[in-house]
């Protein structure tokens, strides 16, 4: 069976915005699906880059799955592991999906609110 390939944006060492305008111009084009990928000190830009997606764009914003892994990069002192995450994110295409991330996000704010 054939992997699906799914449109994959490398978070690296631009600024945030400009990760923000490849996601939601593949989304507003032919994407539902899209893979944030980033490793070592950039990780908390792929973070950054969902969190503005969903503030500035797209308040449905669904996080379908978050990958942790290692990649072994080749340096000139010997090979080093570095940490990946992969964050896939989609739209809600359906009505159950929306009425889901409704509930989960009601949910998630009674939860907050008990522990302050």
């Amino acid at each position: 069976m054939k992997k699906e390939e799914m449109f994959t944006v490398k978070v690296g060492a631009k600024k945030v915005w400009s990760y923000v305008t490849a996601v939601v111009t593949h989304m507003n084009t032919s994407g539902d699906k899209v893979v944030i990928r980033a490793r070592g000190k950039n990780i908390y830009k792929a973070v950054e880059v969902v969190n503005a997606i969903k503030r500035s764009f797209y308040t449905d914003l669904v996080i379908d799955k978050v990958n942790l892994a290692s990649d072994k990069v080749t340096t000139p002192n010997g090979e080093i592991k570095v940490s990946v995450i992969e964050i896939v994110v989609k739209l809600p295409r359906s009505k159950e999906e929306k009425e889901e991330k409704a509930t989960l996000q009601g949910t998630e704010g009674r939860q907050q609110g008990s522990q302050q």
